[in-house]
């Protein structure tokens, strides 16, 4: 066991005391504990330790040594192993573990159902599963890891999401992007030495990510407000403080200076552990994240260029968040249920826009999703009474989160990732479409919904 204040930082007196102060006021004392929380729900931190420092290598070999088994599948990508893989990989050397390889080429490689059920045969004699890279690297082996019940250690190579500590992965399964649950890695271990020298644009993309939680925790609240889903206040715990300094650091971040990129790889982190707190990714996935979700898949079928993750998903934020500002300016009185009602597409519509985005396999299971949300003509009406009711309220409970575009925007760009579609990997057209159509990809009610409900571009 790892006492949550010695967990995220080998040195630093003032990482560690963030630490113990989030820790006390979460009320656990380490990673690995579970409490009864006044939501109704018991939520636990499955994951044995996480640390961050110049000898995460080592320790990680240390950790497996004491937990894991003899032998181990190592999964990276060529660029991944280059960066951090090939020394992980001697230090488990010298602490007396075999390990079987599965490096992969870096271009094209994709987080797939399919190239999961292969890491899984891969590793089946193997003891444990340990991946050096980002977000596919670390997906392929969490999903194998949690079919086969085997520990899972994971050696982030860049500061650049936050799935390294969620309980989930994100897969391409039969076209669509999904998250499904997983069972946490065993152990995190990231050396900011190693992730400052990745693509600035990369360290960027995890700030993007980071920041997007003023938006996607919004669509969770707003979602439990207006209809009913579970809602808990602790996954948003994790992101004061670190949050503030950020904003603060953005130029250091951009200058790729070790400490700054620490930051960013503890907020990673953080996030990460809010996301198994709630048992879901809705604190840090929301409508911001269907746009990157959608270009993506555009992207798997079509070939079509997409960009990094997390720069989609910034880009993507600032979009949501001028949506949180035009709907929150609402005056309730001055609602017209009937125009707002009059402006939705017809389901035929819809079905007309997904089968040309999608084609008709893809399509059906896009449907599938969008018809377990989808609300008749009377419970739409009913929805946008219950908003005309409830925005005070929404008002009051959103700004804890939410943050202005401006600023977002300011430290996204002070970090040295894109803050427009133009500046986007991606052809802005469809992006444009994604603005309007991401919201059909899943059943989780987002601000992407509650705009177009409003009849808000």
């Amino acid at each position: 066991m790892v006492i949550a204040s010695e967990i995220l930082c080998s040195t630093g007196k003032h990482a560690k005391n963030r630490m113990r102060r989030m820790t006390q006021r979460l009320g656990w004392h380490s990673l690995g504990t579970s409490f009864d929380c006044a939501c109704g729900e018991r939520h636990s931190l499955p994951i044995e330790v996480c640390y961050v420092g110049e000898d995460a290598a080592t320790r990680l070999a240390s950790f497996a040594q004491k937990r894991c088994g003899t032998l181990g599948l190592l999964v990276a990508d060529e660029n991944t192993y280059a960066a951090g893989g090939e020394s992980m990989a001697r230090a488990l050397g010298h602490a007396g573990k075999r390990l079987q390889e599965a490096i992969y080429p870096a271009a094209g490689l994709e987080a797939t159902g399919e190239r999961a059920q292969e890491v899984a045969r891969r590793g089946c004699d193997a003891d444990f599963y340990v991946a050096a890279g980002t977000g596919t690297v670390s997906d392929l082996a969490k999903a194998a890891g949690s079919e086969q019940g085997k520990p899972v250690l994971l050696f982030p190579t860049a500061a650049s999401m936050n799935g390294y500590s969620s309980g989930i992965t994100a897969l391409k399964v039969r076209g669509l992007k999904r998250t499904t649950p997983c069972r946490p890695a065993t152990g995190i271990f990231a050396d900011p030495e190693v992730a400052a020298t990745a693509p600035q644009r990369m360290t960027a993309a995890g700030v993007a990510d980071f920041l997007s939680k003023c938006s996607s925790s919004s669509d969770w609240h707003a979602s439990h407000l207006l209809r009913g889903a579970y809602y808990c206040h602790r996954p948003r715990e994790f992101n004061e403080g670190i949050q503030e300094q950020l904003l603060v650091k953005a130029p250091a971040i951009g200058r790729g200076e070790p400490d700054a990129v620490r930051l960013v790889l503890e907020a990673m982190l953080l996030s990460g552990f809010g996301m198994v707190v709630a048992g879901s990714s809705a604190p840090a996935s929301g409508g911001e994240h269907l746009i990157s979700h959608y270009l993506d898949m555009k992207h798997g079928l079509y070939g079509t260029p997409c960009d990094l993750h997390g720069a989609q998903v910034g880009v993507g934020t600032l979009h949501t968040l001028r949506l949180w500002e035009a709907i929150l300016r609402i005056e309730p009185d001055g609602l017209d249920l009937d125009a707002c009602l009059a402006a939705q597409p017809t389901e035929e519509e819809i079905e007309a826009w997904v089968f040309e985005d999608w084609g008709n396999d893809v399509g059906r299971e896009v449907l599938d999703q969008w018809r377990q949300k989808r609300l008749d003509e009377a419970g739409l009406r009913s929805e946008l009474a219950a908003f005309q009711r409830l925005l005070p309220k929404l008002r009051e409970a959103l700004s804890e989160d939410l943050l202005p575009a401006e600023v977002v925007e300011r430290c996204i760009r002070e970090s040295g990732g894109p803050v427009t579609p133009e500046a986007l990997n991606a052809p802005i057209e469809e992006y444009r479409r994604a603005l309007e159509r991401a919201r059909f990809l899943r059943n989780r009610f987002t601000v992407l919904d509650l705009a177009a409900e409003l009849n808000i571009a």
